[in-house]
């Protein structure tokens, strides 16, 4: 049944590349990235695409696993925990949403996914994380990472993140974007200003993409540190993770260093502990 899409996947992501490669090698944040977000009344949409120095063959079996997606998800500082067990055949994994400082699994939101995993094919990848019911009638969320290798042993990746909205999910952004959200700003350069700086989005594409970005750069941490000793894996993916974010200080830094890898640390206990619970 899979036959007519096979190519298909590929050829659409090999065709965004080279659409793309002009503004992945020249951007204001002299890394190869793109990032593209979308608003439309009830939907909202971001996506991030980017090459990882890493060859497809070491990042297609780094997807393939629901157990992997709790070791990439969880580095974003707004998800605490995330568990995974079997259900008739199918995975499911369970973020747990939380503010960014330390919360108790037990007091986040949670949301359960199905998770999908297409690796039939030798040039593509794809892992799709999908869920009906969220916070405040928000719905339809779908997580998304495809990868395809390029050449010199590099690998090109998009990730996409989506949801609907209902009117009290408008509502509470609205409120946060009025509030604790007013200065923040994206990644997308809508203008410059007198001086020629980039003036960057805000608003509610401004939080989907730094949304994307803290999920993307958590796939990367997560590649960038498969190698190293498993003793030390998990701080070493940590602080990647923090340093990644802090090349984009102005979008994305919420808190100090030590902060966000004490919460994280005191977090994993946790996630091992309802992880254990589950089996």
């Amino acid at each position: 049944s899979h036959s007519p899409s096979v190519t298909a996947d590929y050829n659409l992501l090999a065709d965004k590349h080279l659409e793309i490669k002009k503004q992945l090698n020249e951007n204001t944040y002299g890394v190869p990235i793109f990032i593209e977000s979308t608003i439309e009344e009830q939907s909202q949409r971001g996506d991030v695409y980017g090459i990882i120095h890493h060859p497809f063959n070491m990042v297609k079996p780094a997807f393939s696993h629901a157990k992997d997606w709790c070791d990439i998800a969880p580095l974003h500082l707004n998800i605490k925990a995330c568990t995974y067990q079997k259900l008739n055949g199918d995975y499911q994994l369970t973020l747990y949403s939380g503010r960014k400082f330390f919360e108790e699994p037990e007091d986040t939101y949670q949301l359960v996914y199905r998770y999908h995993l297409d690796n039939t094919q030798e040039n593509y990848i794809n892992a799709t994380l999908s869920t009906q019911k969220g916070p405040l009638g928000t719905s339809g969320y779908n997580i998304s990472a495809e990868a395809i290798p390029l050449n010199n042993n590099k690998t090109f990746i998009h990730f996409s993140y989506s949801y609907k909205q209902g009117f009290w999910a408008r509502f509470a952004m609205e409120t946060y974007l009025a509030t604790i959200g007013r200065n923040k700003v994206g990644f997308t350069v809508i203008d410059n200003d007198i001086n020629g700086d980039p003036v960057y989005i805000d608003g509610m594409r401004g939080v989907i993409e730094r949304n994307a970005m803290r999920y993307y750069f958590a796939i990367q941490a997560y590649l960038d540190t498969r190698s190293l000793d498993p003793e030390k894996i998990f701080i070493a993916r940590l602080n990647h993770w923090f340093d990644l974010t802090e090349q984009h200080h102005k979008q994305l830094y919420e808190m100090e260093k030590k902060d966000y890898l004490d919460y994280k640390q005191r977090e994993r206990v946790e996630q091992n502990r309802i992880q254990q619970e589950l089996k």
